[in-house]
């Protein structure tokens, strides 16, 4: 019991939180969470992760959020471009209001790499027992070809766009990365 006792200090000390909850407190923490549009990193058993993606993901909400299956092709860019494999199951493809460029999987990759480093994106893919689940995630979706803030309903001042609601991305669906579960309401 001390090594695990150890490891939750070294957490601890970081400012950071480790909660210890019953499985259905815990799902029941991340829909409050999700629904109040608190922003938190929750690493779950796998069956907690299931049982909060099938709570979520609806079919009401996969056809609201536009959220679709990652092509093979798509698949097989991230693994070309930055040696990962398995990252990403599932995201929406928004288009950049100033650019045209669509956001996707690839560029949520690339973004997330570019944010945390690869390390960090290796470290989450290598979690072997938890899974992750961001919860109302804080991260901005940048369109990597005009490097601007991906909005709707902004106006357009020469080079960028001036306003405009934050279009959420949503992603996820591997086994170590479940993704992000949104509160309120859907802003397209």
């Amino acid at each position: 019991m001390e090594n695990k006792l150890s490891r939750i200090d070294d957490v601890a000390v970081n400012g950071d939180c480790v909660v210890s909850a019953s499985r259905d407190s815990v799902i029941e923490l991340v829909k409050q969470a999700v629904e109040g549009g608190i922003s938190a990193s929750f690493y779950v058993p796998r069956t907690i992760a299931e049982a909060v993606l099938a709570w979520y993901w609806t079919a009401e909400r996969i056809r609201e959020f536009g959220v679709e299956v990652v092509s093979n092709e798509e698949q097989r860019s991230i693994e070309k471009e930055f040696g990962l494999e398995d990252v990403i199951h599932f995201a929406n493809r928004i288009e950049c209001e100033n650019c045209g460029h669509v956001y996707g999987a690839f560029e949520f990759v690339e973004q997330g790499i570019r944010t945390h480093g690869k390390e960090a994106v290796e470290a989450v893919l290598d979690l072997k027992s938890a899974v992750l689940i961001r919860v109302n995630p804080t991260e901005v979706s940048i369109c990597p070809n005009c490097e601007q803030r991906i909005t709707q309903g902004g106006l357009k001042l020469g080079e960028r766009i001036v306003g405009g609601t934050e279009v959420p991305h949503y992603y996820g669906g591997t086994s170590a990365y479940a993704g992000c579960c949104r509160g309120g309401q859907l802003q397209r």
